[in-house]
Parts: structure tokens; sequence; C-alpha cells
């Protein structure tokens, strides 16, 4: 996602907001807008354009109740056979509207606003989450999980998460903490700053973000800032296939001048685990900590959640 070249740099800024989420939120979720969530009982037909919220649906048992998805929500693989209606920011609304759905779920974001009016006004229930933070995660989770009527399965799994982010916060305790330079996009130079939840996960993992002062998600920086900030690792998120591959960051102008660089302190992040803030967020965050420290004890597994049919 952040090394595509393809994809233009709005994107990249979205995804790490959140997880694929859209810029511009508005605080909190829209339980109380017209058609909203409280005029749907027991919804039958769920249209995702949050790739989280296909996978959590997913975990909570409900899968079979989603009609449609975002075209980057294949997580699980079995999320592959539900109908695709193509992008989560602006959509299709005659994509969307002919899975006939009772509920469309997507992002609390003025990208969003107009379409989420429309299929008000045509009398189709949106709920709008803003999802950008670890506690937005956990307030989804639950809430989801009252919507399709399985709140016992939505508490198992917020806490479920909870355990793992504490199981590797406890891990990485006492190990002296790695500072950090995380390569979102190369040209410009992007990275993350406070306002991304991958920014938590790398606290957690025992790394410090050398641009977590910084408010924005994803912001710009320069090259003479990332050499004055000095980090000890870069990291890089790639495709699952290219894991194998260290990044060659010195092939970028001047980017030798980094010591990390020069040194080849460089380390590479499956991106379709650590860019998701979904419930494998603390396996993002395991991931990280691994990558930083070595190997670390084992946390002890945790049973899967199980779903429940309303």
């Amino acid at each position: 996602m952040f090394q595509d070249r393809t994809r233009p740099l709005a994107v990249v800024a979205m995804a790490l907001v959140s997880a694929c989420g859209a810029p511009g939120t508005e605080g909190g979720n829209r339980d109380d807008a017209p058609g909203g969530p409280a005029a749907v009982s027991d919804p039958q037909r769920i249209v995702s354009l949050i790739p989280t919220v296909t996978e959590t649906l997913f975990d909570l048992g409900a899968g079979d109740r989603l009609v449609g998805r975002t075209r980057w929500g294949v997580y699980p693989p079995a999320a592959r056979r539900i109908a695709d209606v193509g992008d989560g920011v602006r959509p299709s609304l005659e994509a969307v509207l002919a899975r006939e759905p009772d509920l469309v779920i997507l992002y609390d974001g003025e990208a969003n606003r107009e379409s989420r009016e429309r299929l008000e006004r045509l009398g189709v229930p949106t709920l709008a989450l803003r999802h950008d933070t670890l506690e937005d995660l956990r307030r989804n989770v639950l809430r989801l999980g009252e919507i399709v009527g399985c709140p016992d399965g939505g508490r198992a799994l917020a806490d479920r998460i909870a355990r793992g982010l504490d199981a590797v916060s406890r891990a990485t305790e006492g190990r002296p903490p790695i500072r950090v330079y995380y390569d979102a996009w190369a040209d410009p130079p992007m990275t993350i700053g406070g306002g991304s939840f991958i920014n938590a996960l790398l606290t957690i993992a025992g790394g410090i973000n050398v641009f977590g002062d910084l408010g924005p998600a994803a912001p710009r920086v320069s090259l003479e800032a990332i050499i004055d900030r000095d980090p000890e690792r870069i990291l890089v998120s790639v495709a699952r296939d290219a894991l194998h591959r260290p990044p060659d960051l010195a092939t970028r102008h001047g980017w030798e001048r980094i010591p990390a660089v020069a040194a080849g302190r460089i380390s590479s992040l499956d991106r379709d685990i650590v860019s998701r803030l979904g419930p494998r967020v603390a396996e993002a965050a395991w991931s990280i900590a691994e990558t930083l420290h070595g190997e670390l004890p084992a946390p002890a597994p945790e049973p899967a959640v199980v779903g429940c049919t309303p």
C-alpha cells in the first residue's frame, strides 16, 4: 500500500489515518444519523466499506450477512467470495444499491458525506464510523457486536485484542526503546505522526517514533529532518512476497547520508498486517516488537472468539 507508486499520496495518508479510513474524519460515530442503525433491527444484508469492519464481522460470526465489501476488504480469505462494490471512499452508489443492503457501513469522513446523505435520502440505513485509533477500534468492535445481536462476542473480541496488546507491552518492558523512522512513502518522504494508530503500535512494541511529535497521521518530512533526528532503525512496510528482499533505501538520492541507511539498519514489515486497524492489530504490534528487539517469549495462545447467531 505504501510503496506502490501507482497509487496517489492521498491513499497513503488515508491508510495511515485509519487502516484504509478516510481523511477529514469527524468526531464520534453517527448512530443518531437519519435512517441510521437505530432504525435498523437485526440487519441481514450488510455492505461494509471499511476493510477491517469486514474482518470484524467475520470474527463475530456474521460474515454470512455481508453482501458487499470494498475492493480492499479481502481478509479473511472467505471475504473474497463477497461481491466487490469498489472503493470505500466516494463509493459507487449504483454498485452498493445493487446489493439491496439493509445497512451500509462506511467511513465517517468528509469524503463520504455526500454518499452517506444520498443513501439516507433513498431510505438506506448507514453507520458512519470514525476509525483512527485503538480506542476507536474497541468502540467499533463493541458497536458491531450489538448491531448483529452478539454483544457478548463483541466484548470477547475487544478484550482479546486488548490482552494481545498488553502481552506485547509486557514482553518489551524493560528493553531499551529503539528510535524508529517509519518509511511510508519515498518521494516526497512521508512517515507516520502521532495521529496514526501505527504510532501507538510502535510505542507498545518498545519503539520511539522519531516523528511522533508531529500531529498529522501521515506528515511529509524532509531528508534533512530525518538525518537530524537520526533514527536507530528504519521500518518499511512491503507486500508479503517482498519480505525476503530488504528494501535498498541507499538508492534514493541522498539517503546514504542517514546513518541507519548507511549501516543497513532497515527492516521490512508485512503491510497487510501492520497497516490495518482491526482484529489482528496485536499481531501487528508483535511483529514490530520482534523486528525491533529480536525473538521474544511467545505469548500464551488466545482462544478464538466464538461467533454467535442471534
